[in-house]
């Protein structure tokens, strides 16, 4: 070798906790794992020594994980490496009080540069442990973590979680606008909180809406229905809002004269649904559509928005 030639001293992979296994990943293809690459790149110095260097950031950039085996064996079927962190939550749900928590590893010390790297699992994925390795690429040669160390780290991914309707906390607000009588409109807003340690972050809607006409942007029906003479309907559905506040009656219907404001922040949840009672010149339909939810976890959970009281009333089932 000659000055200016590069390796690599040492790499290793590691989870946060310092465990060799975990089961911290829900098969939901957006939750993710991480885990820790830790290498050390040399120079070689004019006098023959070898001097501890920063890596490139395109060094950097081609650390990976992959199966354990060959520098050039790919992830198993169904796995997927990110660079980045996403938004949903590490680690796996916690019951009760406990708050989840991502163990983040003590601060290594240079000339140790640690990498971190996120691993999903798609669903449908087999629930058998998987070996995995760190890779990088560094002055043009693969360097692995079976080559050097011979570290690796092992992940069983779980199935995820269902939440039913009975896990939801239900408040309904039954006044959150009316104004007209029985021939007038009137609004209910039905607020649904998960449990402890859970929250909704995407609304996916309904999955096969029925057609409204002028239906409001931001509305999605699950049932339209007349309820007697004058043209009068009821409907529920869901919003697709993104803010709790502002919510006027255009979003839901158009076609409400002065489009009124509609009380819509009385709790902090993004799954919400709303009964409307108004004159709505369009067809009945009842098409009972899956309503789509994913949590902080990434996980994904259905409901249905049925009704009572000659649907006056909605009902969430599971």
């Amino acid at each position: 070798m000659a000055a200016g030639d590069v390796h690599v001293k040492t790499i290793e992979i590691a989870l946060p906790s310092g465990q060799l296994h975990t089961n911290a990943l829900y098969k939901n293809g957006r939750h993710q794992c991480r885990v820790n690459l830790l290498v050390v790149k040399e120079v070689e110095q004019q006098d023959g020594t070898w001097k501890d260097v920063p890596l490139s950031k395109e060094e950097t950039y081609s650390a990976t994980v992959t199966a354990f085996g060959g520098p050039s064996l790919p992830l198993p079927s169904g796995w997927s490496c990110d660079h980045d962190k996403n938004k949903y939550d590490t680690g796996l749900r916690t019951f009760g009080s406990e708050p989840s928590a991502e163990i983040i590893p003590a601060p290594v010390v240079a000339p140790i540069e640690l990498i971190p790297r996120y691993l999903r699992c798609s669903p449908g994925t087999p629930s058998d442990t998987q070996r995995f390795m760190g890779s990088i690429v560094v002055g043009g040669k693969v360097y692995t973590t079976n080559s050097n160390n011979r570290t690796y780290v092992e992940i069983t991914p779980v199935t995820p979680y269902v939440l039913k309707a009975s896990d939801l906390t239900l408040y309904m607000d039954a006044d959150a606008y009316a104004f007209g009588g029985s021939k007038g409109v009137d609004v209910d807003v039905y607020y649904y909180t998960p449990p402890s340690g859970i929250t909704f972050l995407d609304n996916l809607g309904l999955l096969n809406p029925v057609p409204v006409n002028n239906e409001g942007q931001a509305f999605e029906t699950s049932y339209v229905w007349h309820v007697g003479n004058h043209g009068i309907r009821m409907k529920g559905g869901v919003i697709r809002a993104s803010s709790g506040a502002g919510l006027r009656m255009d979003m839901v219907q158009r076609g409400v004269t002065g489009s009124p404001s509609i009380r819509f922040s009385m709790r902090p949840t993004i799954m919400r649904a709303i009964r409307f009672r108004g004159w709505i010149d369009t067809r009945d339909g009842d098409n009972n559509s899956p309503w789509r939810l994913w949590d902080n976890f990434g996980c994904e959970h259905v409901f249905y928005i049925g009704w009572l009281d000659d649907r006056n009333v909605l009902q969430l089932r599971s």
